[in-house]
């Protein structure tokens, strides 16, 4: 496992969907994107079923273009969707 701490978080705006965009940064110096879809997550747990959502209070709410074009080469490169 990869220890990492987060940047910067962004909810990127497409359309009607939305996407959870964390930027982190390795003790080497490594950067990493980690894309979210969903941003509330439902699941079950024995009988019940329960719910989860990230913390998007600290995140910057960005259209697509308006990212940094280096974040943006990284997820049109991976992700034909945004």
């Amino acid at each position: 496992m990869i220890r990492t701490e987060t940047e910067k978080t962004f909810v990127v705006k497409s359309g009607s969907k939305k996407y959870l965009i964390e930027v982190n940064r390795t003790s080497f110096g490594k950067t990493y994107l980690v894309v979210h879809e969903d941003l509330d997550i439902k699941y079950v747990k024995g009988d019940e079923v329960k719910e989860w959502s990230h913390d998007t209070s600290k995140s910057e709410e960005v259209e697509f273009k308006s990212l940094p074009s280096n974040i943006r080469r990284v997820i049109s490169l991976n992700l034909r969707d945004l």
